[in-house]
C-alpha cells in the first residue's frame, strides 16, 4: 500500500495553503560575490540592526552571488580593460534576477564598483530597464553621515589600488566642501592591495577567518593614518571590515560604508525596525 494513501493524497501534501499570504513583502537586495565574503557580511549588517525578537521580525533579504559574472573591478580600472569586460554587465544581470524576484531596494557590496567607469554604466542600465529599482549609492551614503552625523574633515582612507586610482572617494568628500581625504604613502597603500589580494595571506584568500598578517597590516596602516591627524578612517573597500572585527581597539573611529548602507536599506523599507546606535 502507497505510504500517502491511508488519510490523504500526495496532491493534498503538496498543496499550496490560498489561505495564506505568501507575498514577499517589501525585500532588501544585496548585488554581492565581490567578493563573497563582503557579500555575506553585508546581509550581516542588515541582520545586526534589525529589532527583532523572533524569526519572522526580520525583514526579507535577498543576497546574489554571482561572482563568476563580474570580473574583478580593480583589474578593470588599472588595465584599462576593453569595455566590453566592464564588471557593469554582471551587476546589471544580478540587479535584473532581484528585480524579478520582487526586490526594490538594493546596493552593491563593492567600494571599488562606485568608480564612475563602472558605476556611471551600472546605474544608465537600470534607469533604462529597471526604472522603479533604486540603487543606493554606499559612498554618497558614508558622506551623507559624515556631513550630518560625525562632522569629521580630516578623513583617512584605506581601499584598493583601483578605488585610490579612480579617486571615486574624492568625487563626495570634495575639498571646496572642507574635506580632507588622507592616503597612505605609496607604500602603504601597496601593502593594503596586497593585504586584500595576496594569495598568500590576503584576505580575499583567507576570510574565514582573516590571516593575522593581513590584520596587522590594515591595523597598521589605520594607525599610521591616526598619526598624521585623521580623524576618523574610512574602510574603503568591503573585505577590510573583515580584518577589523574590533573597531573600538583604535584611537579614532572606523567608518564602515557597508554598515552605513545596511542601515539607510533598513531605514527606507521599514524605519520602526532600524535598531539605535549607541
Amino acid at each position: 500500500m502507497d505510504a500517502f494513501s491511508n488519510d490523504i493524497s500526495s496532491q493534498d501534501i503538496f498543496k499550496k495553503d490560498t489561505s495564506a499570504d505568501y507575498t514577499l513583502k517589501p525585500c532588501i537586495g544585496v548585488i554581492g560575490g565581490l567578493g563573497p565574503y563582503a557579500g555575506l557580511d553585508f546581509l550581516r549588517h542588515i541582520f545586526a540592526n534589525t529589532r527583532a525578537v523572533r524569526d519572522q521580525d526580520h525583514l526579507n533579504c535577498m543576497l546574489i552571488s554571482c561572482p563568476s559574472i563580474i570580473p574583478d573591478r580593480t583589474a578593470f580600472l588599472l588595465h584599462k580593460k576593453e569595455e566590453a569586460e566592464n564588471p557593469a554587465f554582471g551587476m546589471f544581470a544580478c540587479a535584473q534576477s532581484l528585480y524579478a524576484a520582487g526586490v526594490r531596494y538594493a546596493a552593491v557590496a563593492c567600494n571599488t564598483a562606485h568608480s564612475s567607469r563602472i558605476f556611471g554604466r551600472f546605474l544608465g542600465m537600470t534607469a533604462e530597464t529597471l526604472p522603479d529599482l533604486r540603487i543606493i549609492n554606499m559612498l554618497e551614503t558614508c558622506a551623507a553621515y559624515v556631513k550630518t552625523s560625525l562632522r569629521d574633515s580630516r578623513l583617512g582612507l584605506l581601499a584598493t589600488a583601483g578605488t585610490y586610482q579612480s579617486r571615486v572617494y574624492h568625487e563626495y568628500f570634495r575639498a571646496d566642501e572642507g574635506f580632507t581625504l588622507l592616503e597612505p604613502e605609496p607604500e602603504g597603500q601597496e601593502k593594503i592591495h596586497t593585504a586584500i589580494y595576496s594569495e598568500d595571506f590576503g584576505i580575499k584568500a583567507h576570510s574565514q577567518p582573516v590571516t593575522a598578517q593581513a590584520a596587522a597590516v590594515v591595523a597598521r596602516e589605520i594607525r599610521e593614518l591616526a598619526g598624521r591627524g585623521a580623524e576618523a578612517v574610512i574602510l574603503g573597500c568591503t573585505e577590510l571590515p573583515l580584518a577589523v572585527p574590533v573597531p573600538e581597539r583604535f584611537p579614532i573611529p572606523l567608518l564602515d560604508p557597508a554598515f552605513l548602507t545596511a542601515r539607510k536599506l533598513i531605514a527606507l523599507i521599514a524605519p520602526e525596525k532600524l535598531c539605535q546606535i549607541n
